[in-house]
């Protein structure tokens, strides 16, 4: 839901930019009124269209895979990457080079979607963007 102040923090595997950005932004299914949706929200918004605003929607691939959850979230700023290492101590079980953010949203579904190339890893305050 909304909520100003909120970032809600997907980490994703994908092989490319162009493979992020397909699942991100590219419609392959349709919802019930036939439209095409995203399949990032098929997978995590039960096939809503945009359940949020698109323009607070932003995603980034690493150059390389890493478990450190300060690298991986390095692209969202460094007050959020701290925050993503303080949650996850021990780090990611798993490497990850891509990141999804929806700022001023506070996620409140499932983390983990079998079939899913992302996972929900959590909602932080932040500052600015």
């Amino acid at each position: 839901m909304e909520e100003e102040g909120i970032v809600s923090i997907w980490l994703g595997s994908f092989e490319s930019r162009e493979a992020l950005t397909a699942y991100a932004e590219n419609r392959f299914m349709r919802n019930e009124n036939g439209e095409k949706v995203p399949s990032f929200t098929q997978d995590f918004f039960n096939g809503d269209l945009w359940p949020f605003e698109p323009d607070v929607f932003d995603y980034e691939l690493n150059a390389a895979a890493s478990q450190d959850p300060a690298v991986v979230a390095e692209p969202l700023g460094s007050a959020l990457a701290g925050a993503l290492a303080e949650l996850y101590p021990r780090g990611f079980d798993q490497p990850y080079n891509a990141v999804l953010a929806i700022y001023d949203y506070q996620f409140e579904g499932s983390r983990y979607v079998p079939g899913a190339p992302a996972r929900f890893v959590g909602s932080f305050a932040y500052i600015e963007r």
